[in-house]
């Protein structure tokens, strides 16, 4: 199936990572990654992109240290290593495949996003291709 970014680059892909509930803060508000990673100032869907990308050891290690940071939900310590193994879950699982099954004897190719500036060169380059095609005919 393929996504498409929505025009402010949220990638819908990550939506229920982002939504997935963090637990509760003091004040008896839920809490979702996207708020968690909002207060501290990161952009979230910019880190559920890279810690899609990542191995998983790393993605646990990064996230554990964002909720490390994050002091306004209380998590019972033993709980901890639960609730990002959960949370990790609900990342796109073909991104962290890619990345471990690249290393193996297949490469698999990867596109640059829709509207990269690489297809406005390509392009021109196949027009002036074209021109200089049509001055030697005449």
């Amino acid at each position: 199936m393929a996504y498409i970014t929505t025009p402010l680059g949220q990638d819908p892909q990550y939506e229920p990572f982002l939504s997935a509930p963090v637990g509760e803060d003091r004040g008896g508000t839920s809490i979702t990654v996207l708020s968690m990673l909002a207060r501290l100032g990161v952009d979230p869907w910019g880190e559920a992109s890279d810690l899609a990308q990542l191995p998983e050891g790393a993605a646990r290690q990064r996230l554990g240290a964002l909720m490390a940071r994050f002091d306004d939900v209380q998590t019972p310590v033993p709980d901890v290593g639960q609730i990002i193994s959960d949370l990790l879950a609900f990342l796109p699982k073909q991104a962290r495949q890619a990345k471990t099954s690249s290393g193996g004897g297949s490469a698999m190719l990867a596109f640059p996003p829709q509207g990269s500036p690489i297809y406005w060169i390509i392009a021109v380059a196949l027009v002036l291709g074209w021109v200089a095609m049509l001055a030697q005919g005449l």
